[in-house]
């Protein structure tokens, strides 16, 4: 994919822009049940990552929540995706101020329904997705080591597809 600065992107999973988001239905932190549907008519932007309370799960979900506003602005949410319990997602959650949803997805089915990689083999994905008002994935950005890169990508390819949009 290339940007209008003329870089060029690659992605552990950018063999999924293009397909659409699968289908799935998981608790938030309110034990409200959200699903694909959740999706539709709006921007979102879906991050997959480790584990609440983790040093870079934390830096990454707050950074996320720094640039709510922003994220917002460009007409997107946000949703937070880990195999954490919704109890766990709850005090994650208040802990640190996030105002957008977090899903539990503790048998991890809808990434593995997504096919995503594993870092060394055993360290659960940080992974995150740009994805159509209509449910298509658009962008992608992966790294386990950077999870401010996440937010500084996401809002990077947001820009770029709702401007063309």
């Amino acid at each position: 994919m290339r940007w209008a600065n003329g870089e060029i992107e690659m992605d552990t999973h950018a063999n999924l822009i293009g397909e659409k988001f699968p289908q799935f239905s998981l608790k938030d932190s309110e034990k409200k049940t959200v699903n694909f549907d959740d999706l539709l008519g709006r921007w979102s932007v879906i991050f997959f990552y480790p584990k609440d309370g983790s040093p870079g799960c934390t830096i990454e979900s707050c950074t996320f929540r720094d640039k709510y506003e922003q994220i917002v602005s460009l007409g997107a949410q946000i949703i937070g995706v880990s195999s954490d319990s919704v109890s766990r997602h709850q005090r994650f959650k208040k802990k640190h101020r996030l105002q957008y949803t977090l899903l539990s997805d503790p048998q991890s089915r809808l990434s593995k329904k997504m096919r995503l990689k594993r870092t060394l083999g055993f360290m659960r994905a940080r992974v995150t997705f740009v994805v159509d008002p209509e449910g298509v994935i658009r962008g992608s950005v992966t790294s386990q080591f950077n999870p401010t890169k996440h937010v500084k990508s996401a809002i990077r390819q947001l820009e770029e597809l709702t401007v063309s949009a």
